[in-house]
């Protein structure tokens, strides 16, 4: 049974490892965003797509694109369990299942003159990552 309770641990502690490595971290969408900064507006749209919404405030006017994504996560289960004549039943769980809603609104800032002059982003960083493009140089 110890054998089996250190094999569970090794498991979860192996996932959810993997799990955290997989993730996009946050200042990887913040220097892909930026470095979009000083870009003609037009150049965003013709590689970004249309825009979301669209509004002007005090000046300086904001172009934003919002994406929406659920994905079904696979399940993991994970049991403890036993036959024979000394231990009965099973105890087990399953996690990481189920659906996974993401979102990601992406906001930039632009001039009179069309240059981008600010960048924000919010929401899952795997989706903002995925929803920006990389600027080609």
């Amino acid at each position: 049974m110890k054998s089996q309770l250190k094999t569970l641990a090794l498991a979860c502690s192996s996932a959810f490892i993997l799990i955290a490595c997989a993730s996009i971290q946050p200042n990887e969408v913040d220097s892909k965003l930026v470095a979009w900064q000083g870009s003609s507006i037009d150049t965003l749209i013709q590689t970004w797509g249309l825009p979301t919404l669209e509004r002007d405030i005090n000046g300086t006017k904001y172009a934003e694109w919002n994406t929406r994504e659920i994905k079904r996560r696979p399940a993991v289960n994970i049991g403890i369990g036993g036959f024979g004549s000394h231990i009965f039943g099973s105890i087990g769980t399953t996690i990481f299942g189920g659906n996974k809603e993401s979102h990601c609104t992406v906001q930039v800032g632009y001039n009179v003159e069309g240059r981008v002059i600010s960048t924000n982003w919010n929401g899952d960083p795997d989706a903002c990552d995925a929803a920006i493009p990389e600027r080609a140089e």
